[in-house]
């Protein structure tokens, strides 16, 4: 019974199905595998390109990664060329050209197609790496009688590893307040009712490559970050959803509703709402007047939500 497929597995089989696709593989006569360059043996028929995946390291970004959170890592890959002898042309310089449209491949599109790995779509970057003549040849001196042959190697960032369950986010607070009072028995009860100060003006730099919308709501007159209503109150009911988009008004943008369940946590509810900004600021003092069908930006709940 084969052991089933993990994270780093589907990972190196949509890179080795990127380089068939990408070098024409079944055209050319060229097999592509994996594993190690000591288990490939040259073959008359076809033309051989070997990745073995040597190495795996931390992604260097995350100090402290949740046992039920996604962690990335660096996989690093030794690729080999184990061409054959073809008409007039040796093998040797088949396998140059084989490297050559290796390199072609991966110098052209650097961040790879998206991959699918256990509910995660990445986009895998691809980096040559220099390696000095004593760094090839102690991987070659572990291949046992196999003799060197030319040889790439590549980072491949960064992949996910995908625990089997996925540890539930908590519902975000929607504020935190502090009541003083005379005494215990003087106070009533606290009765729902949020008050928020009003988010800062802000001015989004465009000359950044970088920069990043920012966005209020737009309820009662006020500019607001956040939003906390009773969903079985009137105000609810009567609610309706209109926000500010800051940022480069020649852009488009994606705006998505995300809903918190009980035992599932945060998930994408809806399709994803096209936004263009209205200006390059947002100043809760001076909310523009209102453009019908441009500002505000009018949004639908994307769910009923349970009481």
């Amino acid at each position: 019974m084969p052991l089933p497929p993990s994270s780093l597995s589907l990972a190196a089989d949509a890179i080795a199905a990127f380089l068939r696709e990408g070098l024409d593989a079944a055209a050319n006569h060229i097999e592509v595998t994996l594993g190690a360059p000591a288990g490939i043996s040259p073959s008359e028929d076809q033309h051989r390109l070997n990745l073995f995946f040597y190495r795996f390291a931390p992604s260097g970004f995350e100090s402290a990664v949740h046992p039920r959170e996604v962690r990335h890592l660096r996989m690093y890959a030794l690729l080999t060329a184990i061409a054959g002898d073809e008409g007039e042309v040796s093998a040797g310089e088949n396998d140059l050209r084989l490297l050559g449209e290796v390199m072609r491949l991966f110098h052209e599109t650097p961040i790879l197609p998206p991959i699918e790995i256990n509910g995660e779509t990445v986009r895998v970057n691809a980096v040559m790496l220099p390696m000095s003549d004593e760094q090839l040849n102690q991987i070659w001196s572990t291949q046992g009688d196999a003799s060197s042959r030319p040889s790439l190697v590549y980072e491949f960032s960064l992949v996910p590893l995908v625990p089997s369950e996925r540890r539930v986010q908590p519902p975000v607070v929607g504020a935190l307040g502090v009541e003083a009072r005379p005494g215990l028995a003087a106070g009533a009860a606290f009765d729902g009712t949020l008050l928020q100060p009003l988010p800062r003006a802000v001015l989004v730099d465009l000359r950044e490559p970088t920069w990043q919308p920012r966005l209020c709501w737009l309820h009662q007159g006020e500019c607001a970050l956040s939003l906390s209503l009773d969903v079985n109150s009137p105000a609810f009911a009567a609610f309706s959803p209109n926000v500010w988009v800051a940022g480069d008004a020649t852009e488009e943008l994606e705006l998505v509703w995300e809903l918190w369940r009980r035992g599932v946590g945060w998930r994408s509810a809806g399709a994803a709402i096209p936004a263009t900004p209205f200006s390059a600021y947002l100043d809760p003092e001076q909310i523009p007047a209102a453009v019908p069908g441009t500002f505000p930006l009018e949004l639908e709940l994307p769910a009923e939500l349970p009481a």
